[in-house]
C-alpha cells in the first residue's frame, strides 16, 4: 500500500522531536560503562601503589584487600550485578558482536510513517511467547496462531512495519528501571527466537513506539508523544476491532480527534478462534478507514491481512490505556498494566 500523507511539514507539533536512541547499535563510550572502568581502575592501581609504603606485611594486606573490596575488577563486577546488569550486558554483547543486531529506524521515523499512512504489526514478549507455544494471557496457543505469527514477522511488505522490542536488544536508555530489569531476564529468550525470522538488511521499527508511557522515566515528554501519536487519525475515518468491554470505565478517549469512529466488537480472550468472522466484518469498511486492532496477538495477524487488503491498518496494543492511565497519574509501570482487559 502507497504511503499517504496527512502531515503538515509547518505543524509545530512535527517538529517538536521525541528522545529515542540512535538507529545503529551504541558502543561501549558511555560515562556509566567505559569511563566508569577506566577511572575506578586507575583508582584501584594507585591503592596498589600506595600500598607499597605502609610499613608491616599484616598492614599492607589489610590495606590491599579494603582497596579490592572497593575498586577492584570483581567489586565492580559484584557491583554492575547488584545495580545495573542489563546496562553491562548490553556493553559486552555490542562490544563482543554475541547476537546479530538488527537495524532500527528511531521513534521520529517511526511516529513520521504512520502519520504518513504506514501500517505497524508488532512483536513483543507477548506475541513470541504465543509463537512459542506458552502464552496464554490473552489467547491459547495454537499451531495456526503460531504459524501466522512467524509469517508476519518474516514479511516484508512494502508501506509495513515490522515493531521487534528495542529494548531487548539495548537497555542502556532513559528505560525505567522496572523494564530494564525485566528484559535484563527476558532479552536472552526474545533474541533467540527473533533471530530465526529477521531479515538482514531490513528496517525495523522499535515496539516501544506504542509504549513509550509504559516504558520510559517521567522525563520523557509524554504530552508531545500523545500528541503526535494522535495526528495518525486525526480527522479520519477510525474502525477499533478490540475485545467487548475494553474501554469501560475510561474517561479520556485517544481517539476522540478522529472524524468518525465504528466498533467491531470481538472476544477479549481467545480471539483468534473466530478470527474468519472478525476479519470478514473488518473487510466492509470504506478502503479509506484507519484499521485500529487491540487484541493481543490476534491483532498483529489482524493488522497483517488488513494492510495487504489495502488498509492502514495498526497493531496498537495498549495505546488506549496508556493514555488514560496518564491522564489519570498512573505510570504504567505496574503489573496490572500487562493484564487481560
Amino acid at each position: 500500500m502507497p504511503l499517504k500523507s496527512r502531515a503538515d511539514p509547518d505543524d509545530v507539533e512535527k517538529n517538536a522531536r521525541l528522545c529515542w536512541p540512535a538507529a545503529s547499535a551504541p558502543h561501549l563510550n558511555s560515562p556509566t560503562v567505559a569511563l566508569h572502568l577506566r577511572e575506578v581502575l586507575v583508582i584501584y592501581y594507585v591503592f596498589r601503589i600506595l600500598a607499597r609504603v605502609i610499613p608491616g606485611a599484616a598492614r599492607r594486606q589489610r590495606f590491599i584487600g579494603w582497596a579490592r573490596a572497593r575498586f577492584s575488577v570483581q567489586a565492580m563486577i559484584d557491583t554492575a550485578v547488584a545495580e545495573n546488569l542489563a546496562a553491562v550486558e548490553s556493553a559486552i554483547y555490542y562490544e563482543m558482536h554475541l547476537f546479530e543486531y538488527p537495524t532500527f529506524m528511531t521513534m521520529d521515523e517511526a511516529m513520521d510513517a504512520l502519520i504518513g499512512g504506514a501500517s505497524i504489526v508488532r512483536f513483543g514478549d507477548g506475541e513470541l511467547m504465543t509463537m512459542d507455544g506458552r502464552f496464554d494471557v490473552f489467547q491459547t496457543p495454537g499451531a495456526e496462531l503460531s504459524r501466522r505469527l512467524s509469517e508476519v514477522l518474516s514479511s516484508d511488505e512494502p508501506g509495513l512495519l515490522v515493531g521487534v522490542s528495542f529494548i531487548a536488544y539495548d537497555s542502556r536508555g532513559d528505560f525505567t528501571d522496572a523494564q530494564k530489569d525485566f528484559y535484563a531476564r527476558e532479552a536472552p529468550w526474545m533474541r533467540s527466537i527473533l533471530s530465526r525470522y529477521l531479515r538482514v538488511g531490513k528496517v525495523y521499527a522499535p515496539a516501544e513506539v506504542t509504549l513509550a508511557h509504559t516504558m520510559f522515566r517521567p522525563s520523557f515528554d509524554r504530552d508531545a508523544y500523545f500528541r503526535r501519536f494522535r495526528r495518525i487519525w486525526e480527522g479520519a475515518n477510525v474502525v477499533l476491532i478490540h475485545g467487548d468491554g475494553i474501554f469501560n470505565g475510561f474517561t479520556h478517549d485517544i481517539f476522540d480527534n478522529a472524524a468518525s469512529v465504528h466498533h467491531i466488537l470481538a472476544p477479549k480472550q481467545d480471539a483468534f478462534d473466530h478470527y474468519d468472522d472478525i476479519l470478514n466484518q473488518a473487510l466492509q469498511a470504506p478502503k479509506d478507514s484507519i484499521m485500529i486492532a487491540i487484541l493481543g496477538p490476534t491483532a498483529t495477524v489482524l493488522a497483517y491481512d488488513l494492510h495487504r487488503a489495502g488498509y492502514q491498518a495498526l497493531d496498537l496494543g495498549h495505546i488506549a490505556k496508556s493514555y488514560e492511565w496518564w491522564h489519570n497519574g498512573r505510570t504504567g509501570d505496574e503489573a496490572e498494566f500487562f493484564h487481560a482487559d
